[in-house]
């Protein structure tokens, strides 16, 4: 798991080719301005989801984690929390792997507030828990990029 500002990204160039294509993207298309939607980037190996939606609390949060996808994690507008535990330390509750490429999992981790500007970066075997409120509910615009990475 990385947590950094969008501007820093290329201090992480070459942990893989397309994690460094993804960064490049982010920084050189008008995110702010893309409406909610996915946008293919390099087909099904990078790909974009611009999200809008209300925060939640912890108690409406789950864990998931993929095995073929790396999440960039960036938020464009507002801040939230995020979670973060290796997998090895929870319990699977739900198996989606072969169609969905996810797990839902249950258990305890760690919690970092993400802000605008700055990104997340998830790899298989990082567990994650998006979409948490920092006080209360509040709109937020994300951009996920989804990079296959195995």
């Amino acid at each position: 798991m990385i947590m950094d500002q969008l501007k820093n990204a290329g201090l992480y160039k070459g942990l893989h080719p397309n994690i460094d294509y993804a960064f490049q993207y982010l920084q050189t298309h008008p995110i702010a301005d893309m409406a909610p939607g996915k946008y293919e980037i390099e087909g099904e190996d990078i790909f974009l989801l611009i999200q809008t939606y209300d925060t939640r609390s912890l108690d409406e949060g789950f864990w998931e984690a993929h095995r073929t996808y790396t999440d960039i994690q960036y938020m464009v507008e507002g801040s939230e929390l995020m979670g973060v535990a290796h997998i090895e330390n929870l319990v699977l509750t739900e198996d989606h792997l072969d169609e969905k490429d996810y797990v839902v999992l249950e258990g305890d981790g760690n919690f970092l507030k993400v802000e605008q500007g700055s990104f997340a970066v998830f790899y298989p075997g990082d567990a994650h828990m998006p979409c948490l409120s920092v006080d209360q509910p509040a709109q937020v615009k994300k951009a996920v990029v989804k990079v296959r990475v195995a």
